[in-house]
């Protein structure tokens, strides 16, 4: 037994294993466009890895000098914003973003590391011909009944064009048992909830130059009350670095596999050290223009029917509007 004992016991070694550390690396968020200013640039640093996998929250970066350049040397600086950590904000309204220019990202941080990004053509973008809302009954659950939003362009024939859409829509949403503190009533109360596509949403017109962009899914409103939603469309043009940067952003987030296949990547950018170009920032600082669409649906009677039939909740439930209904705010929003 006493020979068995010192057996077992050499077999049992304690092994120590190292942290995985890694440096943080800046990232960055920005683009300048068509639109009126300002236009905003979000630096922050990567986080730091542990043994456990788990990773820091981002550091908001604070004292950086950051500046847009045009290929024409106009310049413009950006202000931090104190309010948003990491954020900073062009504050001169006469610098506009024009198609044809290029634009270049400076960013000198804290340590004296000044990191430059090439240069970026705002390309121009054709217009939104049409936004229209179809019923369906596709959705699961309480958002079951709702409207597919779809998109008409006509894309420009003879050259190569690389697209990005952004969609976003807001439904009005109702709570009673709300008293009026003058005159004493439980009063129904009005909000507005926000929704948007989460999805990376690109297009290279490869297989369809010159002919129209035509019933392009851009949005799914579930359907919670009657009255009407607004949906707002952005059409954006893009380089074909930016096109390509997006497209492995999407494969990174897209990717499934079993434990034993490679852990994503980082998706690095535009953006260097200009002391050793080698090194490179995560994120992408680009130039776009912009065509933007609003379409207002108004509830049809057969959602009407379809949506009492699916929701498990009363259509104007008891409480604060706001308290029930997450992201919401009491204010209407624009173009409402």
């Amino acid at each position: 037994a006493s020979l068995l004992s010192v057996l077992f016991v050499s077999c049992i070694r304690e092994i120590d294993l190292a942290l995985r550390v890694e440096k943080p690396v800046l990232v960055v968020d920005g683009m300048i466009t068509n639109e009126a200013p300002p236009y905003n640039v979000k630096l922050t640093y990567t986080g730091v890895y542990e043994a456990s996998n788990r990773i820091n929250e981002n550091q908001a970066i604070s004292g950086a000098r950051v500046s847009i350049t045009d290929d024409q040397g106009l310049k413009t600086q950006l202000e931090q914003v104190l309010e948003e950590p990491g954020k900073y904000q062009t504050n001169d309204p006469q610098y506009w973003g024009r198609v044809g220019r290029s634009y270049t990202l400076t960013v000198e941080l804290p340590n004296g590391e000044v990191y430059e990004s090439s240069p970026e053509k705002l390309m121009a973008v054709p217009e939104i011909d049409k936004l229209y809302s179809e019923f369906t009954e596709n959705g699961s659950g309480e958002q079951r009944v709702g409207y597919n939003v779809f998109l008409d362009a006509k894309d420009p024939k003879d050259a190569p064009n690389y697209y990005r859409w952004q969609a976003i829509g807001y439904r009005m949403r109702l709570a009673t048992g709300v008293l009026n503190p003058f005159s004493g009533a439980m009063e129904n109360k009005q909000c507005w909830q926000s929704f948007k596509k989460e999805t990376i949403d690109i297009e290279t017109d490869v297989d369809f130059d010159g002919n129209t962009i035509q019933k392009r899914l851009m949005l799914y409103s579930p359907a919670y009350s009657n009255g009407q939603y607004l949906i707002e469309v952005t059409q954006m043009s893009l380089s074909r670095e930016v096109y390509q940067f997006w497209r492995r952003m999407n494969e990174q987030l897209t990717r499934t596999g079993s434990i034993f296949d490679p852990l994503p990547s980082p998706v690095e950018g535009n953006i260097s050290l200009k002391t050793n170009p080698n090194k490179l920032a995560l994120g992408y600082f680009g130039a776009s223009a912009v065509s933007k669409k609003r379409l207002i649906i108004f509830e049809t009677d057969e959602a009407k029917q379809q949506r009492i039939k699916v929701s498990s909740q009363p259509f104007v439930p008891t409480g604060g509007c706001t308290n029930l209904f997450p992201g919401t705010t009491p204010f209407k929003p624009s173009g409402w």
